[in-house]
C-alpha cells in the first residue's frame, strides 16, 4: 500500500506537466543537416565565436581489441588531416591568435569526444574553424609514421597522472561504475594496446563512430546566419550518413547490485579522512522532457534541505564536515547519482556513517517541516533569479560549455528565466507530505556504494560487512527509533548593525581609468571602475601591504592560521557558511599582502558590504576548532604526497630564507593558541589607513558611495600604517642540480629553474611574456612532437619586482624514468639554441596575436580589473600602465627580445628530478 501512495504521488507531479513540453531558449536555432548531424546556432553580438564538435561516441564504443583507441583517435586528429596535413591546422589558425591549449582542444570520455576551437569574431577566422572541424569529422590521415610516434605521448599523458590522487580516483571510478561498462572503459585506455595496436584498429574505430548522424556541431557568437549555414552545409553536409546507430542503450546499462558496495581506499600518502556516499538510480525520464525535469527539481529540493541539516549537524561539532552536492550527478543520460561527502572526527567513520544513514532514513519515513520547505524552494529560486539577471554577461565559452552538456546528457537548452518559471510552476505542485514520499522512493529505487578514504594506517578500524550491516539496520528504522531532526533550522536574515557613519573626505578622478578614488575619513581608499561591458559578477578586493612577511621567524604562518580560524570559526552571530549564501568573501595571505577577495550580484552588494565590516570587525577565534584543525594538519604533514616533499625540497635548495616557502612539519603552527591568533588578526586588520578597497563590475557608483560611507567608513583603528617586510627571500644564484629519488609511481619529475638578477618594467615583463609563448611552442614541438617525450611541457618566467627584484623561470614536466636524461639534454638543446640564436619574426608575430587574443578576454573579466587596480594601487599607483600594455606589446622588437633571452634564459640552473624510489 505504501508503495502504491508514492506511485500515485509521482504519477501526479509527472501528469501536471508531461502534457506541455518544454521550451527551448528563443536564441538558439537548432536543425539537421540532411545525413544526420544536429547544428546549433546560437547569434549572439560579441568579439569572440566558439565552436564545439560534439562526437556521440567515446571509449565506451571501443571493443576489446581498442581500448583506448577512441582517446587515440582524438590525438590523431591534431596530427593532420585531408586539407590540413603535417598539423597545418594549428598554423593557419595561429594566424588569428589561436593557440593549442588556450584556444584548441578536445577531450574524449565515456559517451563522447569533443573538439573546441575559441576564435575570434572574424568570418575568414571563423570559415577556417569550421573547415577544419569538418576535416577532423571525416577526414583525419592516421599517417601510420605519426600514428607510431605518438603512442608514447598518450602513455606519457597517462604517466603524468600517476600518483596518490590517480591511485585514490581509479578505485573510486572502479566503485562508481561497478555493474556497467565503464568500469572496464577508461579513456586513457589499455597501455599494451596503446604500445601495439595497429593504426588500422583505430581507422576502424574512426570510420564506425564518426558518422555525421552521430555528431552535433554548436556555433555561437556574432556571424550572419545564412552564410555560416552554408559554410556548414558546404563543410558538413559532403559525408553520407552512415550506418552506425545513432543510440545503443545496452552500452550505458549498469546490473542490479544485491547489496550495497562498499570500497576501502587507504594509502600512505593521503593525509585527510573522507567519507564519500553514492546512491544511484535510473532515470525514469531524460532531463530535457518535462518528468525529467520534474524529478530533478523535486530532487534539489530534497538534497537542498539535506544539505542545510547537515550544516546544522557539523556546527553542531558531531562531524568536521558534511554536505551532499545540491543537484544530482548525472553519469549519463540515464544513470543518476545523489554525492555525499563527510569529514569524520579523527577515525570514527563508523559514527559518521550513522549519522549519514540516520539523516537520509529521517527525510524518507518523516516530512520535512514547512519552515525547512519553504526556506530550500526559496533558496532553489533565489540563486535562479540572480542567474537570470546576470545570464545577459555571460561569456560565450560559458553558454557554450553548458550547451555542449545539455547535447551529452539530454538536458533542456532553457535560458535562466525560462527555468525560472517552469522551477516556480512544480515548486507550486509540491507539499512536505509528498516530498516525503518522493525521497522514501528514492531510496528505494537507488543503489548505495560507500567509499572510505583514509591513511593506510587506518586499515583495521571499519570493515566492509559492518557498513552494509549498518545501512541495513538504518532502512528498518521507523518514526519509534529516529525521532524528528533535533538541531533547529534557523531562518538567519543578514542582519548587522553598521558602525556609526563616516564621511568620504576626498574624491579622486582616476582618468586612465575613467574611475574614482574616495579617501575615507579613516584612512582607507576604494577605487571604483564601473563597466557595464565586465562579464562576471561585481568582484572586490581589499588589498593590505603585509602578508605572510609580516610573521615573526618564531612564529611561522600565524598571519595564514589567523585567517583560517577565523573562517572556521565564523563572525558574529554567522559561520562562514551562512554568510557565503549572501556572497563570496574569501581571505587571502600572499608574500607580501594579504586581505579579502569577493564577488556577488548587484542585489546582494549591500549584503557584501556588511559581511566585509563584520570580517574586519568581529571575527570569532574557537579553541575547539583551532585544535582540530591542528590535528588535521598534522595528520597531513604526516602523511604528504612526495610531489609535496619535491616542491618543498626544491624551495630549500634554490632560495635564501625558504623556511618562509615551506611548512616546518615540527613548526610552531603546532602550539598556536586562539588568543594569539586573535591577537595576530587584529594586528592584520586593525589600521583602515593601509587598506585599498577595488570595486569592479556593472556598478552602480552612486549606490557605491553610499553603501561605502555606511559601512566603511565608520571603521575605526589605529594610525599605524601596515607595511610589507623585506625578508630576503632570494634565489641563490649558482647552477645546482639534485636527485630526489623518493618517487612511489613509475615516472620521473623534472624542475629546472633560472634565476638571476634583473631589473623590473612593464616592458621588460611583457616582452618576457611574448617569449614564452615562443619557447613553449619550439619545446612542444621538440619534445612531444619530434621525440615523443613528454605530454605537456611548461615554460613561464618573470621579473619579480617587490621586494628585491630577480629573474625566475621554470620549467617543469614528466616523463619515463628510462628517459629523463635523454629529455633533459634535449630541453637544454632547445633553450641554449634560444639563448644563442634568439627568436625569429614569424614567432613573435605569432606571439603577438596570441596575446592579444588572451588581453583581449582579460578586458572582459571584472575579476582581473579589480586584481589588477588592487595590485597597482599597492605598488606604485602608475595606473597609466594598465591601458598602455596594448601599445607596448604592439611595439616590442625581435631585437629587445633576443636581448632579453641572450641575458636570461640558461642563468644559473638548477635541475630537480624527482625518480621512483629504488
Amino acid at each position: 500500500m505504501k508503495n502504491l501512495i508514492v506511485c500515485c504521488v509521482l504519477f501526479v507531479l509527472t501528469a501536471c506537466v508531461q502534457s506541455t513540453s518544454l521550451p527551448q531558449d528563443p536564441m538558439i536555432k537548432r536543425y539537421q543537416l540532411d545525413n544526420g548531424l544536429t547544428v546549433i546556432l546560437m547569434p549572439k553580438q560579441s568579439d569572440s565565436a566558439e565552436l564545439r564538435l560534439v562526437i556521440h561516441s567515446g571509449s565506451v564504443q571501443e571493443t576489446e581489441q581498442q581500448k583506448g583507441l577512441a582517446h587515440f583517435v582524438e590525438h590523431m586528429a591534431f596530427k593532420g588531416t585531408k586539407n590540413f596535413p603535417n598539423q597545418s591546422s594549428r598554423k593557419q589558425l595561429e594566424k588569428y591568435g589561436i593557440t593549442f591549449g588556450a584556444h584548441i582542444n578536445a577531450v574524449t570520455s565515456f559517451n563522447s569526444t569533443i573538439y573546441k576551437l575559441s576564435l575570434p569574431t572574424n568570418p575568414q577566422a571563423i570559415q577556417t574553424g569550421l573547415q577544419v572541424m569538418a576535416d577532423w569529422a571525416y577526414n583525419i590521415s592516421f599517417d601510420p609514421a605519426d600514428f607510431n610516434q605518438e603512442r608514447n605521448v598518450i602513455v606519457e599523458e597517462w604517466r603524468l597522472r600517476q600518483g596518490v590522487a590517480y591511485r585514490i580516483n581509479e578505485q573510486l571510478d572502479q566503485l562508481r561504475y561497478q555493474g556497467s561498462l565503464y568500469a572496464n572503459s577508461s579513456p586513457i585506455g589499455s597501455l599494451s594496446i596503446i604500445k601495439n595496436s595497429p593504426v588500422e584498429e583505430a581507422k576502424a574505430f574512426y570510420q564506425k563512430w564518426y558518422q555525421p548522424q552521430r555528431m552535433s556541431l554548436i556555433v555561437i557568437g556574432q556571424f550572419n546566419e545564412q552564410s555560416i549555414r552554408q559554410e556548414i552545409n558546404k563543410y558538413f553536409g559532403v559525408a553520407d550518413k552512415g550506418n552506425s546507430p545513432i543510440d545503443i542503450p545496452s552500452l550505458r546499462q549498469f546490473s542490479s547490485q544485491p547489496t550495497p558496495l562498499v570500497k576501502m581506499i587507504f594509502d600512505a600518502e593521503q593525509g585527510q579522512r573522507l567519507i564519500q556516499i553514492m546512491l544511484q538510480r535510473d532515470a525514469i525520464a531524460p532531463l530535457n522532457t518535462s518528468q525529467g525535469m520534474t524529478d530533478d527539481i523535486v530532487d534539489q529540493i530534497w538534497l537542498s534541505i539535506l544539505n542545510k541539516r547537515l550544516q546544522l549537524i557539523t556546527e553542531n561539532q558531531k562531524l568536521q564536515l558534511a554536505q551532499v552536492k545540491e543537484q544530482s550527478v548525472l553519469l549519463d543520460e540515464k544513470r543518476i547519482q545523489y554525492l555525499l561527502f563527510a569529514i569524520p572526527n579523527q577515525n570514527h567513520y563508523q559514527e559518521t556513517l550513522q549519522l549519514m544513514f540516520d539523516e537520509l532514513q529521517r527525510l524518507a519515513i518523516m516530512p520535512v517541516s514547512k519552515k525547512e520547505y519553504e526556506q530550500a524552494t526559496k533558496q532553489i529560486l533565489t540563486k535562479l533569479s540572480q542567474q537570470a539577471a546576470s545570464e545577459n554577461n555571460y561569456r560565450n565559452n560559458q553558454l557554450a560549455e553548458r550547451l555542449t552538456t545539455a547535447v551529452e546528457y539530454q538536458m533542456p537548452m532553457i535560458n535562466k528565466k525560462q527555468q525560472l518559471a517552469i522551477t516556480q510552476s512544480i515548486i507550486n505542485q509540491i507539499t512536505p507530505e509528498k516530498l516525503k514520499q518522493v525521497i522514501s522512493r528514492r531510496l528505494e529505487q537507488s543503489h548505495l556504494r560507500v567509499a572510505i578514504i583514509g591513511p593506510d594506517n587506518d586499515k583495521k578500524i571499519i570493515s566492509q560487512s559492518a557498513i552494509v550491516a549498518l545501512w541495513k539496520a538504518t532502512r528498518h528504522k521507523d518514526d519509534t527509533q529516529l525521532s524528528e531532526f533535533t538541531y533547529q533550522t534557523q531562518n538567519k536574515p543578514l542582519i548587522i548593525a553598521p558602525p556609526v557613519q563616516g564621511t568620504i573626505v576626498k574624491t579622486n578622478t582616476l582618468k586612465e581609468l575613467d574611475s574614482e578614488e574616495w579617501i575615507l575619513n579613516n584612512g582607507m581608499r576604494v577605487i571604483v571602475y564601473p563597466n557595464q561591458k565586465l562579464t562576471d559578477n561585481i568582484q572586490i578586493n581589499l588589498r593590505i601591504p603585509g602578508g605572510q612577511s609580516l610573521d615573526a621567524n618564531s612564529q611561522l604562518g600565524a598571519v595564514t592560521w589567523s585567517q583560517q580560524l577565523a573562517e572556521l570559526s565564523g563572525y558574529g552571530n554567522y559561520s562562514s557558511k551562512e554568510l557565503r549564501q549572501y556572497g563570496e568573501l574569501k581571505p587571502y595571505a600572499e608574500l607580501l599582502h594579504h586581505g579579502f577577495q569577493g564577488s556577488t550580484t548587484d542585489d546582494q552588494l549591500e549584503s557584501l558590504f556588511s559581511i566585509l565590516y563584520l570580517k574586519l570587525t568581529a571575527p570569532q577565534f574557537n579553541s575547539q576548532k583551532l585544535s582540530l584543525a591542528q590535528q588535521n594538519a598534522v595528520l597531513m604533514q604526516n602523511k604528504l604526497p612526495v610531489e609535496r616533499k619535491f616542491l618543498d625540497f626544491i624551495h630549500k635548495n634554490t632560495f635564501n630564507n625558504s623556511q618562509r616557502l615551506m611548512v616546518d612539519p615540527n613548526g610552531a603552527w603546532r602550539h598556536f593558541t586562539s588568543t594569539q591568533l586573535q591577537s595576530t588578526y587584529q594586528m592584520l586588520y586593525s589600521s583602515p589607513n593601509s587598506m585599498v578597497l577595488t570595486i569592479s563590475g556593472n556598478v552602480d557608483t552612486k549606490q557605491l558611495k553610499a553603501l561605502t560611507v555606511k559601512w566603511l567608513a565608520g571603521i575605526n583603528g589605529n594610525s599605524t600604517k601596515l607595511h610589507w617586510h623585506n625578508n630576503h627571500i632570494t634565489p641563490i644564484n649558482k647552477p645546482m642540480q639534485f636527485n630526489y629519488p623518493h618517487g612511489t609511481s613509475d615516472k620521473a619529475m623534472v624542475s629546472l629553474l633560472y634565476t638571476t638578477k634583473a631589473d623590473w618594467s612593464q616592458n621588460n615583463q611583457l616582452a618576457l611574456n611574448l617569449l614564452d609563448k615562443v619557447v613553449n611552442a619550439r619545446l612542444h614541438t621538440a619534445i612531444r612532437e619530434q621525440n615523443s617525450g613528454v605530454y605537456t611541457i611548461i615554460f613561464s618566467e618573470q621579473i619579480i619586482k617587490r621586494p628585491e627584484s630577480y629573474y625566475l623561470a621554470r620549467l617543469n614536466f614528466t616523463t619515463d624514468p628510462k628517459r629523463v636524461n635523454e629529455i633533459k639534454s634535449l630541453v637544454n638543446q632547445v633553450m641554449d639554441n634560444i639563448r644563442s640564436h634568439g627568436i625569429n619574426l614569424q614567432e613573435l608575430s605569432i606571439a603577438k596575436k596570441a596575446w592579444k587574443e588572451d588581453y583581449k578576454e582579460q578586458q572582459k573579466s571584472a575579476q582581473y580589473w579589480s586584481t589588477a587596480i588592487a595590485q597597482t594601487a599597492t605598488d606604485d599607483g602608475n595606473f597609466v600602465q594598465l591601458n598602455q600594455q596594448l601599445t607596448q606589446v604592439e611595439d616590442i622588437s625581435l631585437e629587445t627580445v633576443n636581448e632579453l633571452a641572450q641575458k636570461l634564459i640558461g642563468q644559473n640552473p638548477k635541475i630537480f628530478t624527482l625518480l621512483p624510489k629504488k
